[in-house]
């Protein structure tokens, strides 16, 4: 793979973003070209387009079988609808002056497509196997025979035999043999392909997104966001340079219409003006989401502050929001799935590895408020959660037997937790209740009871519900 090059991916198996990168629409089935030539590894995936590059995340392998292509080399693009059995395609021109990929490339071991009858052919094969055309992709090989180079002397220019060095007459066809005399072979169809200065790559979309997705790659290579744009306030000094017509008293007709269009100009000032003010808030907005993203990470790493400043200061944090949120309109068929790695990357900064779990509930709350105006429905929360283990990622959506949903790390065992319940009962005086758990361990206070009750089922805590409610003691009756 000349043309692509391996991307960075993140626990839920998304790309990570650049600085000032966005992530515009995603579409899922995809698969990739080189040419005409299909890659065989890169055919079931996620195509990722943001405002620098181009992604694609493998459904089957994303960690080996994941790559990216920046947008600054698309030269031109164009459309292929796509016919009978060949799925509709985007095809990127490559501008071959710019750096493509300084890694080493891979090579290419998949098949090719013949532009005839649509059969997928083996790479090693120059032609179809099915109608016998030409691969007309194929490396160009050098004749072993140049031009103006000697064969041998003793071979038939008429019927091609090889005689013996000592023949003049061709033991054949009786031809004379010519003895000297350069022989210039046929030029072959080798000898007049030429390597094309352009780099193609196609994108197959198999189950339909292509329109919407041409559309947004469009407006992104017209934007060039990669480059640094310059800060011009040229809309609002526009307004204010216009030429001011003098106040002339009139009547009549006349005179209504000079107040309407007055009125008029001064509200596209106003609108103008303020939506330029809305456009440098929302720049902002995302400047402050990037900033709390490296002071999470830097927290997560940095453990020397108390735990109640840390706790604090992460819950500012998700109050922030999430930079660039997975909305329906952008990620087509594949809404839930990609919902669900936002979701897992959420509850990774203010979930622990062992010991934290969330009701389903607090989950959507704090989610939904980390999303801004992009809101989600409890039920699509819900669809997501259901996608974790599917998607191997390190949450689980777990119900209990009263029906309560929580979502906790895959690391976090039943035996762990009720070790940990154990001690604070050991801790405590050999009892503790429900609330002084949740208070403990910072869990709702439904999730503290189903923890206890687990511990009980376990045989490390006994209950008595007396008038003081129910309190847990350490279950002395396996010491006794």
């Amino acid at each position: 793979m000349r043309s692509f090059q391996p991307t960075q991916l993140s626990s839920s198996k998304r790309p990570e973003l650049l600085p000032n990168e966005s992530l515009l629409i995603q579409q899922g089935n995809v698969g990739l070209y080189e040419g005409k030539q299909k890659l065989d590894q890169y055919q079931d995936g996620v195509c990722y387009l943001t405002s620098h590059r181009l992604i694609y995340v493998d459904n089957t392998n994303p960690t080996d079988f994941s790559t990216e292509l920046s947008l600054k080399v698309i030269k031109d693009i164009s459309c292929y609808g796509g016919f009978l059995r060949s799925s509709p395609k985007i095809i990127l021109r490559l501008d071959n002056s710019l750096p493509i990929n300084n890694k080493t490339s891979t090579p290419f071991t998949g098949t090719w497509a013949c532009p005839i009858c649509f059969f997928s052919n083996q790479a090693s094969l120059t032609k179809c196997q099915l109608c016998g055309v030409p691969n007309t992709d194929a490396p160009v090989i050098s004749n072993p025979v140049t031009r103006g180079e000697s064969v041998n002397e003793s071979t038939c220019g008429v019927c091609t035999f090889i005689n013996h060095p000592s023949m003049i007459q061709c033991e054949i066809c009786g031809a004379d043999l010519s003895k000297g005399a350069p022989v210039t072979p046929e030029p072959t169809s080798v000898d007049w392909v030429q390597v094309d200065d352009e780099i193609e790559v196609r994108i197959a979309f198999r189950r339909g997104g292509l329109s919407n997705f041409l559309s947004q790659l469009k407006s992104s290579l017209a934007a060039k966001v990669w480059e640094k744009p310059a800060d011009t306030d040229s809309g609002r000094s526009t307004a204010a340079s216009a030429a001011v017509t003098p106040m002339v008293r009139g009547i009549g007709i006349s005179a209504i219409q000079d107040r309407i269009e007055k009125t008029t100009l001064e509200t596209n000032e106003t609108m103008t003006d303020a939506f330029q003010d809305l456009d440098c808030l929302m720049g902002k907005a995302t400047e402050m989401v990037k900033l709390a993203e490296s002071i999470s990470n830097k927290m997560s790493k940095d453990t020397t502050e108390t735990d109640g400043n840390m706790s604090k200061l992460r819950g500012y944090l998700l109050n922030l929001g999430i930079a660039s949120p997975v909305t329906r309109g952008s990620a087509g068929s594949i809404y839930h799935q990609e919902l669900a790695r936002e979701l897992a990357e959420f509850l990774g900064k203010f979930l622990g590895k062992e010991t934290s779990m969330k009701s389903l509930t607090d989950v959507y709350c704090v989610f939904n408020r980390a999303r801004g105006v992009a809101l989600v429905s409890p039920d699509d929360v819900y669809r997501a959660s259901l996608q974790f283990e599917a998607l191997n990622l390190p949450f689980r959506l777990r119900q209990f037997e009263s029906g309560l949903l929580v979502i906790q790390s895959m690391d976090m065992s039943d035996e762990r937790t009720a070790a940990r319940v154990l001690q604070y009962v050991k801790d405590r005086g050999g009892q503790i209740t429900a609330l002084q758990l949740a208070e403990l361990e910072q869990w709702a206070l439904t999730v503290a009871f189903e923890q206890l009750k687990i511990a009980e089922e376990k045989g490390l805590v006994c209950r008595d519900d007396g008038p003081g409610g129910l309190t847990f003691y350490d279950n002395l009756f396996l010491h006794s």
